[in-house]
C-alpha cells in the first residue's frame, strides 16, 4: 500500500511517528510484535478497518514459518470490538490530558 500511494518509507515512517527501520521490519516481516497503538495509526493512516490486516494466508504462513500458535484467525468479533474501544478510550484521555495541561498552563 505504501508503495502504490508512491511513499518512501521514510515518509511513512515519519507519518506513523516510527524509525525506518521500524517500518521495514514490520514490512519485511521481521518484527514479530507491533503495538497496537500502531496498528492503529496504520489503519487510519491507509483507511483499513483492522479486519484487513487478518490475512487468513498471513496467519497460517505464521504457524508455519515460525511453530508459534496465533490466535488471529480464531479471532472473535467481540476482541476486534474490545480493540476498537481501547483505542477510542485512549483518544479520549490523550484529550482530556491535553484540556488539563491546557488549563494549567504546562
Amino acid at each position: 500500500m505504501r508503495e502504490e500511494m508512491h511513499f518512501s518509507q521514510a515518509q511513512l515512517a515519519f507519518e506513523l511517528g516510527i524509525s525506518q527501520g521500524t517500518l521495514h521490519n514490520i514490512e519485511s516481516g521481521h518484527s514479530r510484535k507491533i503495538d497496537f497503538l500502531l496498528v492503529d495509526k496504520i489503519c487510519q493512516f491507509f483507511d483499513k478497518d483492522f479486519k484487513y490486516f487478518l490475512d487468513e494466508k498471513t496467519v497460517n504462513n505464521i504457524n508455519e514459518n515460525h511453530g508459534q500458535t496465533v490466535f488471529l484467525n480464531n479471532l472473535q468479533e467481540n476482541y476486534l470490538e474490545e480493540f476498537k474501544n481501547l483505542v477510542l478510550r485512549n483518544k479520549e484521555n490523550e484529550e482530556i490530558i491535553k484540556e488539563l495541561k491546557n488549563k494549567l498552563n504546562f
